[in-house]
Formats: structure tokens, C-alpha cells, sequence
């Protein structure tokens, strides 16, 4: 009776995944006595099945493909390439001066920075121009639209 509670205890364990290998040996040994519980009897081919399968030695050998020494230098130049190529990419767009749009003669500044508000009331106004459209296009409305009595 100590035993089948030992046993159950471990069945238990064995069902939460929580045995070690000693206690699933202690299982597999008394599932293959002949002498078992009934309830138990469908743990018995599970534990048979894993006794069974340990002395299985596979049919055919395999090896998993190695890769070559060629395949890893190339790997390894592949990676030397790009971060020369990155290196010099960099190195060329710092060493070029930048026009920053600073003049040594405050009479040619003055001069580009008329040209560069004269650019923006440009863009500014552009506008306006359109809006003369509009003017029409409410006029219309008014003359036409607003006759119509629902």
C-alpha cells in the first residue's frame, strides 16, 4: 500500500512535468511488473514505449553540412567592404566645406539678404492675386444662388 502511494505521488509528479530521472525510473520499473493498478493500466504503455525507445540506435547516421572555409571569408570580406565603403562615404561628406551663407562684406549681405526677403514677399503676395477669383466666385453665387427660394 506504501508503495502504490509512492507510486501515485510520482505518477502525479510525472504528469506536472516536475520528476527527475531517478523518480521516472522508479516509474518505469514498476510499470513493467506485472502486478498494477487498473486505472494505471494506460501509463503502463507509455512507460513500456519509453524503455523501448532508449535502446532504439538510429538506422542511418547523418551529419549536419559544415560550411567552408571560403563561405567564411567571404562573410568576414563582405563585412570589410561595407564598413569601408560606409567609412569613406562619411569621411568625404565631412570634408567638405560648407556653404553656410556667411559674407565677409556687410555691403554683399545686405544686398543677398534684400534678395532673399524680396523672394519671400514674392511668395507671400502670390496669393493675393487669387483671391480676386474668389471675389468673383461670391459675386456669382450671390447673383444666382441666393435667387433660388427653397
Amino acid at each position: 500500500m506504501k508503495r502504490e502511494s509512492k507510486i501515485k505521488q510520482l505518477l502525479e509528479k510525472f504528469l506536472e512535468a516536475e520528476t527527475n530521472l531517478k523518480e521516472e525510473k522508479i516509474l518505469a520499473e514498476y510499470f513493467q511488473n506485472e502486478d498494477i493498478k487498473p486505472e494505471w493500466e494506460p501509463y503502463r504503455d507509455l512507460f513500456v514505449y519509453f524503455e523501448e525507445s532508449h535502446s532504439d540506435v538510429p538506422q542511418k547516421s547523418f551529419y549536419l553540412p559544415t560550411r567552408s572555409l571560403f563561405y567564411s571569408i567571404q562573410k568576414y570580406a563582405a563585412v570589410a567592404v561595407v564598413l569601408i565603403i560606409g567609412t569613406l562615404f562619411y569621411y568625404s561628406q565631412n570634408d567638405r566645406p560648407e556653404n553656410l551663407g556667411t559674407y565677409d562684406d556687410p555691403e554683399v549681405a545686405l544686398e543677398e539678404t534684400k534678395k532673399v526677403f524680396d523672394l519671400i514677399s514674392y511668395h507671400l503676395n502670390s496669393p493675393k492675386e487669387d483671391l480676386k477669383y474668389l471675389t468673383t466666385l461670391e459675386e456669382t453665387k450671390t447673383k444666382y444662388i441666393n435667387k433660388i427660394t427653397p
